[in-house]
């Protein structure tokens, strides 16, 4: 893998709106490290009009998200485990749980795929089932798409 990426983050609550996924293409950094995947990029906050720094680090069986700025929080991932974590936003902190179900991965010479589904709580209650695809790719690939 190279370090200039296009990475692609797309996601879908099953219980909301199944039909309308969420995505963002865009383009970062990408290192490897002790044998960890990591992604860095960097995304707007369409309501604030500030920039959100984002940190994907993958291995050793586990997904980390981690996100600082006008949003700051940490997702773990991690398949058969409950993650507690608090997600502070601008309409205050919440506190929400990640069970992992299943995670499967893809990893070649210049492309990596995660794909997670995941149950959310916020608060202690269930919101949603969940998906999300990590999808990152050098940009020497002739398809990047």
């Amino acid at each position: 893998m190279t370090k200039d990426i296009r990475v692609s983050v797309s996601g879908i609550q099953f219980d909301i709106d199944p039909d309308e996924p969420v995505e963002l293409i865009t383009f970062g950094d990408y290192y490897h490290k002790n044998g960890k995947h990591y992604i860095l990029y960097d995304e707007i906050d369409i309501e604030e009009g500030e920039n959100i720094k984002n940190r994907i680090k993958i291995g050793g069986g586990k997904i980390e998200v981690v996100k600082t700025g006008t949003t700051n929080g940490q997702l773990i991932f991690e398949q058969g485990k409950n993650h507690m974590t608090y997600y502070d936003s601008a309409v205050g902190s919440l506190l929400m749980g990640v069970n992992t179900d299943s995670i499967e991965m893809i990893e070649e010479e210049d492309h990596i795929q995660a794909k997670v589904r995941y149950s959310l709580e916020m608060n202690y209650s269930h919101v949603s089932e969940c998906e999300i695809t990590i999808d990152v790719r050098s940009m020497n690939e002739r398809r990047l798409i």
